[in-house]
């Protein structure tokens, strides 16, 4: 299993993308999505501080942008199992931190190593090249209330019937 972060940047109803780049063992890769990676090792555990400090970490890295009081807003198991990847052969997993924001200081890259960032207006995200899954996310962050869920594909399509979320209160 992998471990990761995004984050829901939104402005004046424009949302903080990447136009991701082609590589290999990368799910988003060629798609528009969130910023966000990997937690690197001293990011994991019980503190939720580590991965705070990664969606801040990758939002600068993947933007040059620095986050203003991002909250976690869920948690979400990409389950790969049974699913197909053009570019990723052995797809593991993925336990990852969503956040959102309202707020950022900086001035927005034109490119970095991972693509190009760029603000979309929210209600065009629908209409992107993204994972079949992400439009869940999309859906479950337009709720106000916290959530736990799980996207899981049926080789490369959204298996509908295992996929769903829970919301709470905190």
């Amino acid at each position: 299993m992998k471990y990761g972060t995004m984050t829901f940047l939104s402005v004046d109803e424009m949302v903080l993308m990447i136009k991701k780049f082609e590589r290999q063992n990368d799910p988003n890769s060629g798609f528009f999505t969130l910023p966000g990676g990997n937690l690197k090792e001293f990011e994991r555990g019980t503190n939720l501080a580590g991965r705070l400090e990664s969606a801040i970490r990758e939002i600068e890295e993947e933007s040059g942008l620095t986050l203003i009081k991002p909250v976690l807003r869920g948690v979400i198991l990409f389950d790969n199992a049974g699913r197909v990847f053009d570019n990723w052969p052995n797809p593991q997993d993925f336990l990852v931190s969503i956040f959102s924001a309202r707020q950022y200081s900086g001035r927005l890259k034109t490119k970095t190593r991972e693509g190009i960032p760029l603000w979309i207006a929210e209600k065009d995200i629908g209409g992107l090249p993204k994972n079949p899954g992400d439009a869940k996310m999309y859906e479950w962050l337009k709720d106000p209330r916290y959530f736990m869920g799980v996207i899981r594909h049926n080789e490369r399509e959204l298996d509908e019937s295992g996929t769903f979320v829970d919301y709470f209160y905190p």
